[in-house]
């Protein structure tokens, strides 16, 4: 039997060291449930490996190392089993709201960390005979029956706080706390194979299961109501009044210039198949791209106001990514609240640059400028600066700096460090790569 013990607290060890491993990789560690796992995970490490110890020298002459394996498996589990109820009651939020609880756990395992200890002059929960083999003690039931008692009022106190828990954790709490309680009342009618410890490890897999599988669901839920919000984001670019102005304007060239007019039709449904073709763009677009489609929203404009609006270009270099819709939002800026408020209108300039350490794009006008410190506290949302702003940082670790004066204009500065654009570059080539 020794044989199977080991190879069962060995296949445990190794479940566990994944389970580990997953979580000291990919696991929120500022998160106080993680830590407690990380914990929960070591300590059973211990137990697993305290065990197959003790089996190993079962029966031996090395009397020393069975009676520590034992009594560190002992040990272990109690602290395992004060762990496991303290996850279960954060989980539930139940930890610091219900003291009794706490106290009431934290007596139980310290009982059988007590009687551990006496064990080892009693012979209560085990003994070692003249033959050197390790033999459940007179009182090993009581050894078990602490465990039943710990995670039978946790599961209780849960129980009575449905109400307040996920639905996910309504549905598994019969098996968070069922499962242990039978692997411990198993304990008690087995005599020759050791279920504890590989039962502590299955039961720390289901969790963990459980807790990625919600993790999944709520990454899922957060990459829709996010795909939601750059829907309307991309939406909002396209501005009703602009929509009608331009088709207002297409329908006047349409009867004093048909050629204009169906140039302008087809600038129109490039500048909107652009708009639709970043709704699906999650990663970083190159920069030629999004510059196109600056400059057919310009030529729509341009439609519209004629002489008062003028632009320039200063394009050295465009081979480097960032998000899809950048530079539209800034450039719009420039348009509705800068030249256009001109009564002889204005200039733009756009300029793209690459320096050593970084790509450059600016974004001047001559308009009617404004007071940066009057707008940062006149109560409006500036979304579309914001989000601009915002994904330049989380995408390609980019910045933008706004600068304005009161009847000279403003500048808008898109900085993309090289190392930002590199990951950008990889990332767009494996979506192309993937599609």
């Amino acid at each position: 039997m020794a044989e199977i013990n080991i190879a069962l607290e060995c296949f445990g060890s190794i479940l566990t060291l994944i389970l580990l491993g997953s979580l000291l990789l990919h696991g929120d560690r500022s998160n106080p449930s993680t830590r407690l796992f990380v914990g929960m995970l070591l300590v059973n490490l211990v137990s697993l490996w305290a065990d197959a110890w003790a089996w190993y020298w079962n029966g031996t002459e090395y009397v020393v190392w069975n009676w520590l394996g034992n009594f560190l498996q002992y040990l272990s589990g109690y602290v395992l089993l004060f762990l496991y109820c303290q996850y279960l009651l954060v989980r539930a939020s139940l930890w610091t709201t219900c003291p009794w609880i706490r106290r009431s756990v934290s007596a139980l395992c310290l009982l059988g960390i007590g009687l551990t200890v006496l064990t080892q002059f009693t012979g209560l929960f085990y003994t070692i005979t003249p033959e050197h083999l390790c033999l459940r003690g007179e009182g090993f039931w009581l050894s078990q029956a602490i465990g039943l008692a710990a995670l039978a009022l946790v599961g209780g106190v849960m129980g009575l706080h449905r109400k307040g828990q996920a639905r996910e954790e309504r549905e598994l709490l019969p098996a968070y706390v069922l499962l242990p309680m039978g692997i411990l009342a198993a304990e008690l009618l087995w005599t020759e194979i050791t279920l504890l410890g590989i039962g502590a490890t299955l039961t720390l897999v289901l969790v963990f299961v459980n807790v990625q599988l919600q993790r999944d669901r709520r990454l899922r839920a957060q990459d829709k109501e996010l795909a939601e919000k750059k829907i309307a984001i991309m939406l909002s670019q396209i501005q009703p009044h602009f929509l009608y102005n331009i088709l207002g304007s297409i329908e006047w060239l349409c009867e004093t210039n048909p050629q204009k007019a169906q140039e302008a039709t087809d600038e129109l449904a490039r500048f909107l198949r652009g708009n639709m073709d970043s709704l699906q763009s999650t990663r970083v677009i190159p920069a030629s791209r999004e510059l196109e489609h600056v400059r057919c929203y310009l030529n729509l404009e341009r439609i519209r106001f004629g002489a008062h609006l003028r632009v320039e270009y200063a394009i050295e270099t465009s081979d480097f990514f960032l998000p899809a819709l950048s530079l539209q939002p800034l450039v719009e800026n420039a348009v509705r609240h800068g030249v256009t408020k001109r009564e002889e209108g204005g200039t733009i300039w756009i300029s793209a640059r690459e320096t050593e350490e970084s790509y450059q794009v600016t974004i001047r006008d001559d308009g009617v400028g404004f007071d940066p410190v009057r707008v940062r506290g006149d109560g409006r949302e500036h979304v579309g600066i914001e989000n601009v702003r915002s994904r330049l940082a989380a995408q390609c670790g980019g910045t933008l700096c706004i600068a304005s004066q009161e009847g000279v204009g403003t500048v808008a500065q898109v900085r993309i460090p090289k190392t930002g654009d590199t990951q950008g570059k990889e990332s767009f080539d494996a979506d192309h790569r993937g599609g």
